[in-house]
């Protein structure tokens, strides 16, 4: 079997409207300005981005980008052992759960289910098709009547995915979760984030080695990697997942000069890679400045960078899924086709 492990960066849920690293400040003001009795703790963050601002007296800083700005506050915190690290963290969760877009309901009357089975708006459709491919999904219409769908894993699949995020969102939790509630399943299935993935052939292995806003075990995309420990198991699972994997992906990743750590990360998994067969990475790249940091990291006979949109990705699979029309009756629908999407949005032009 196959194991390939999709490495996920902020590019692959910012279509959805989820804020990233340089513009995470401007969509929290517009946030509170939204609303600024709910939001109102957000005054104490601003002030103290406003109180942050003599650093440019003396020195070039980016105080819109909270990369810059959690590094700058987790260091300060560390040497004298204030708390506004952790003030941050709240400050993150609650404005990427507010930018995270929820499912919305199929209508129950619609004839072409195998669509809106993941939702009705067409981001559900194309991040649900996506997560049913990562999990090798059968769908079966039970009862047309009564609108009840069933589905399981096709464990004749040939393929294993696994997925490393950067993300603390749970755009990929929330679809798993829509299924498991609005279909017929004996029993859930459910991405694992520890070591019990081997042991339920339910479960996908998903390690968010920044931690998640459900948790709020999070970790700031800063110089500090050792500073939680509860994520220390994660990052022993992801390097475990690189290691074994045939194929290695990167979605939506642009490789920060500032992510040093991740750089290692990957050279520490692949050091005891014993069969690896490509590596290849999906970004926007207008510039062609990320392709040349892949480039001049990467060296590798069977490496390709695409310079590509996540949602033309999606969109390819779920235009590829209704072609080839690949349920084997009306009332079936398997998903097992990712492998020829990916091949096929790689050599495009």
């Amino acid at each position: 079997m196959e194991k390939v492990v999709y490495i996920l960066g902020a590019g692959f849920s910012a279509p959805l409207g989820l804020p990233v690293m340089s513009n995470f400040i401007l969509k929290a003001k517009d946030l509170y300005f939204q609303d600024t009795e709910r939001y109102s703790h957000f005054n104490e963050i601003f002030d103290l981005l406003n109180k942050m601002s003599v650093i440019k007296n003396f020195f070039k800083a980016d105080l819109y980008n909270i990369e810059e700005i959690l590094s700058i506050l987790e260091m300060n915190d560390y040497l004298e052992g204030q708390n506004n690290t952790e003030k941050f963290k709240q400050f993150l969760r609650d404005v990427i759960e507010h930018y995270t877009p929820g499912i919305v309901d199929y209508n129950e009357k619609v004839s072409n289910w195998h669509d809106f089975v993941f939702g009705q708006s067409e981001s559900n459709i194309l991040y649900g098709h996506f997560v049913a491919e990562l999990f090798n999904l059968k769908f079966e219409m039970l009862n047309r009547n009564d609108r009840i769908i069933k589905f399981k894993r096709n464990h004749e699949a040939n393929t294993e995915y696994s997925v490393v995020t950067l993300n603390y969102d749970l755009v990929l939790e929330n679809t798993i979760r829509y299924l498991n509630r609005k279909c017929d399943v004996s029993r859930p299935i459910t991405f694992a984030g520890n070591a019990a993935a081997e042991a339920f052939q339910s479960e996908v292995q998903l390690s968010k080695l920044h931690g998640c806003i459900e948790k709020m075990n999070l970790v700031p995309p800063t110089w500090n990697k050792t500073s939680n420990q509860d994520l220390l198991e994660t990052w022993k699972i992801a390097q475990k997942q690189l290691r074994e994997a045939n194929h290695v992906r990167i979605l939506g990743y642009s490789l920060p000069i500032s992510d040093s750590y991740m750089k290692y990360m990957l050279k520490s998994s692949l050091l005891e890679s014993k069969h690896l067969k490509s590596i290849d990475v999906i970004s926007l790249d207008p510039s062609g400045e990320v392709k040349q940091r892949f480039d001049d990291f990467i060296d590798f006979n069977y490496y390709r960078f695409k310079n590509g949109n996540i949602v033309d990705y999606l969109k390819l699979l779920n235009d590829i899924t209704k072609n080839l029309k690949m349920y084997s009756s009306n009332d079936q629908h398997i998903h097992n086709h990712l492998e020829r999407v990916h091949s096929e949005f790689m050599s495009s032009l």
